[in-house]
């Protein structure tokens, strides 16, 4: 169960942070489309920012990653708004 929790939670401030990203901009993917391209967008950009940064402050501390959890808003946001350029394009 522990495995699984941080990709729950970046699925679901991911597609919090798709939803917001369709309030900002009307990018016309619909619903369900701003919620998986959000979703997406939450789980790639704290891998991206992991890769970056090092893996070797993943672990430390053991309590809540806020930067991480914050990281998941913004990567759904982008994920949904960049969803919505492809579909224009």
């Amino acid at each position: 169960m522990d495995a699984i929790m941080p990709y729950l939670l970046n699925t679901i401030l991911g597609a919090g942070g798709g939803w917001l990203g369709n309030m900002l901009k009307k990018n016309g993917l619909g619903m369900i489309g701003n919620l998986v391209a959000g979703a997406a967008g939450g789980n790639i950009l704290p891998l991206i920012l992991n890769a970056v940064m090092g893996a070797s402050d993943a672990g430390d501390g053991g309590g809540m990653n806020w930067m991480g959890l914050l990281s998941s808003l913004i990567g759904g946001s982008a994920g949904s708004l960049i969803g919505g350029l492809f579909k224009k394009a």
